[in-house]
């Protein structure tokens, strides 16, 4: 991790409207598996920068600096600073920065700039669940014909359901979750995941397997209606 930080430091150098970049996400938690983990970027913006301006010249940087560690993708989530005081309500409501908050703040490596965690109202998870519930079941309308996404959809589906039974994010610790919870379906596509999606699922598989899981953390949770 460090051989990379140098790398984008070095290449990068002072990016006028950048508040600050954070590298976050299994290559800081030590889950990363090479040709099947994204390496994880947030980008901070100052108020009122054309978002283009800053991300066009980040992208190139961390594209050709994270090329040895093969990862599947660069994932670049940005945001502008002032809408941190609120990221639930405010700008877009990253899992990062909302119902998985606590693994952000315990890992995550400021590249360049500022550190954000001061700057972020600390969420109950209780409070959020039922808006990322509804907010799955809207991805699963809208990935209904794309595969690879439906297949990333239920396998979010399926790490959820071990984060809120006690499980941490890192890769292991969510399959042994699932494996205890007996869900020999969330197992499956997690473990699929872990291959690297190599193993092609049925999409209506897929799909039946995130509605039925949202509506039963629905019923454990207690939120739905009498």
């Amino acid at each position: 991790m460090i051989a990379l930080v140098d790398c984008i430091r070095k290449n990068l150098g002072r990016v006028p409207g950048l508040y600050s970049l954070i590298l976050y996400g299994s290559l800081v938690r030590g889950d990363y598996i090479p040709g099947t983990s994204d390496v994880d970027f947030f980008a901070v913006l100052e108020d009122g920068i054309e978002p283009e301006e800053v991300l066009s010249k980040l992208q190139p940087v961390l594209e050709e600096c994270t090329r040895s560690i093969q990862s599947v993708e660069v994932d670049m989530a940005w945001e502008w600073l002032s809408n941190l005081r609120d990221p639930l309500n405010l700008g877009y409501p990253y899992k990062f920065l909302t119902v998985y908050q606590a693994d952000f703040r315990e890992n995550h490596f400021v590249v360049l700039g500022e550190d954000v965690v001061r700057l972020l109202p600390q969420y109950r998870v209780e409070e959020i669940l039922p808006r990322r519930l509804d907010d799955i079941l809207k991805n699963l309308e809208r990935f209904s014909e794309n595969p690879k996404m439906l297949h990333i959809l239920a396998g979010e589906t399926a790490r959820l359901m071990a984060f809120l039974h006690g499980s941490s994010l890192r890769k292991w610790d969510v399959l042994r979750k699932l494996e205890e919870l007996g869900d020999g379906e969330a197992v499956e596509i997690y473990r699929s995941y872990l291959d690297g999606r190599k193993t092609e699922l049925d999409k209506e598989f897929l799909a039946e397997f995130v509605l039925s899981r949202v509506e039963k953390l629905r019923k454990e949770q207690g939120l739905l209606s009498p």
